[in-house]
């Protein structure tokens, strides 16, 4: 079975690179007593540096370190008290956040989008029908869309949260493969915008640690919340991540994960020439849209019958909409590029013969 379900990007020498800083950690750096919960001065100083940028810098007092993203995205969640109030998300969106949702109690409202990201305009008239007190988006490939939001939309969203008084919590969990990345929402909203850079992602499947740059108003109960559902974050693994930071390692993985995911879109290109799908260069994941027409639980079970496992529509959705049909296929964690031609052949295959595709790209929402 070919699994294009989960997605997390591999590079050849990420091994060797971690292992190497790894055994540059000793006992005393790692210090396995309590660490103040939010993170010690020294590394929140390193994180601090790691989400600036020239000209828009973030200061460490407004700069946290949790566990992995879905720790963060739980913090966050808990310390500003949403439970049970509402929150808008694009019509597609993470899976992840739709269950932490549903956990949670808060309602999710689907935003429409088009190839630039969520709609001001219909942001704007959903907060002007409905109490709602957050936003959360995913701007830089997003996932499963890959969509890229410019800069000028992210500030006619600004504008929109400004006006309605809302948080703004931007998960940048694929960022990293963009290496012209515009501005996140902490910089052009630090008041009300919460961005959470994980980085199992960017460096290993295994390393559960995250950076969250904060409003100063949040930081009590920001820390709170990582503290009921976390107790903080390791200390193993925040030293880790440190040094690989402060050494250069995290980008020289980076960049090498760029690299191979542009091999990866180039393979996607060869195969699926012809066919409508949605990318970016250098990503690992793309998605495919289908027919409003398709069942999609049984092209979902076509492809498996085949040897490919995929996540489809169903997943993403906010609200059930047929207009929205599609799968993603994952590329990372297959390490071999004949398995990912031979995965994707019997994806293309199956579109050619049981179920054409769309032959144009998703149009905005209605």
């Amino acid at each position: 079975m070919i699994d294009f379900r989960f997605n997390y990007p591999l590079s050849k020498s990420q091994h060797d690179i971690l292992t190497g800083v790894f055994a540059d950690v000793n006992a005393e750096e790692a210090n396995f007593r309590m660490a103040p919960v939010g993170g010690a001065e020294d590394d929140r100083e390193i994180a601090a540096g790691w989400l600036s940028r020239p000209g828009h810098e973030i200061s460490a007092d407004n700069t946290y370190i949790a566990g992995g993203g879905h720790n963060a995205m739980t913090s966050i969640l808990l310390g500003t008290r949403l439970s049970g109030k509402v929150i808008v998300t694009d019509s597609i969106t993470y899976n992840g956040f739709k269950a932490l949702a549903g956990m949670l109690n808060v309602t999710l409202v689907p935003c429409p989008f088009d190839d630039e990201g969520m709609l001001p305009d219909a942001l704007e008239g959903i907060c002007s029908q409905t109490d709602v007190k957050a936003v959360y988006l995913m701007p830089t490939i997003h996932n499963p869309l890959c969509i890229v939001m410019p800069e000028k939309r992210r500030l006619e969203i600004v504008e929109v949260a400004r006006k309605f008084d809302l948080i703004l919590i931007d998960d940048d969990a694929y960022g990293f493969l963009e290496p012209q990345q515009p501005l996140t929402f902490a910089h052009l909203a630090p008041e009300r915008s919460f961005y959470i850079y994980s980085f199992a992602k960017p460096l290993a499947a295994g390393l559960k640690s995250s950076y969250i740059a904060a409003p100063s108003k949040w930081h009590h109960n920001l820390v709170e919340g990582i503290r009921i559902s976390s107790s903080g974050a390791s200390t193993l693994m925040t030293k880790l991540v440190g040094k690989l930071v402060d050494s250069g390692a995290a980008d020289r993985i980076i960049e090498e994960k760029r690299a191979e995911g542009a091999l990866r879109q180039k393979i996607v290109s060869e195969i699926l020439e012809g066919q409508t799908y949605i990318s970016h260069k250098n990503s690992f994941h793309l998605w495919i849209p289908l027919a409003p027409d398709m069942n999609v639980t049984a092209f979902e079970g076509v492809l498996k019958n085949a040897g490919v496992e995929v996540v489809t529509s169903l997943a993403y959705q906010v609200e059930k909409d047929s207009g929205n049909n599609g799968f993603r296929v994952s590329l990372g964690n297959v390490e071999s590029h004949s398995q990912i031609r031979t995965g994707l052949e019997i994806i293309a295959e199956a579109l050619r013969k049981r179920y054409p595709i769309k032959s144009t790209p998703i149009p905005p929402q209605a």
